[in-house]
C-alpha cells in the first residue's frame, strides 16, 4: 500500500470524520483527567475592590427541588477562599460578613462533576437601612 493511498483513505469523509471525533474525544477526557480535583476557589472583595478578611463563603449545592448549604470556607489575609471535594456540577455561592454585609448569590455551572474552577470575585455590600 503507498503513502498516497493512505492519504487518500484517511482524507475521505467516512475515516476522517470519526478519527477526529475520536481525538477530541481523548482530548476531553485527558482535560479531565487533570482538572477534576473539586476545587472552587475565588476571592471576596468590596465595592471598592479591597479584599474582604474572615468573610463566610457558603457553598450551596442544588438537589432536586431547591439549593441547600453544603460547605463554609472563610476568606484569608488576602481574602481568598477555596472549597474542595465538590462533586457536583451545579451550585450557588454567597459570601456574608460579620457586620452583615453580603453578595448577590453567585450561579455555578461547571462542565463536568468535580470540575476545577476559579470564581470571579464576589462583591459584598453593606446591607441599606
Amino acid at each position: 500500500m503507498s503513502w498516497a493511498t493512505i492519504r487518500r483513505a484517511l482524507g475521505h469523509r467516512f475515516v476522517a470524520v470519526p478519527l477526529a471525533l475520536a481525538v477530541v474525544v481523548v482530548a476531553w477526557n485527558v482535560y479531565i483527567a487533570f482538572n477534576d480535583h473539586g476545587i472552587i476557589e475565588g476571592e471576596v472583595t468590596d465595592r471598592t475592590g479591597a479584599p474582604v478578611i474572615g468573610a463566610t463563603v457558603v457553598f450551596f449545592e442544588r438537589n432536586f427541588i431547591y439549593y441547600e448549604e453544603k460547605q463554609r470556607a472563610v476568606t484569608d489575609a488576602k481574602g481568598r477562599y477555596r472549597f474542595t471535594d465538590i462533586k457536583t456540577h451545579i451550585g450557588q455561592l454567597e459570601a456574608r460578613t460579620d457586620d452583615g454585609a453580603r453578595s448577590a448569590r453567585r450561579q455555578l455551572r461547571l462542565w463536568f462533576r468535580s470540575q476545577d474552577t476559579e470564581v470571579a470575585p464576589l462583591v459584598v455590600e453593606t446591607p441599606r437601612s
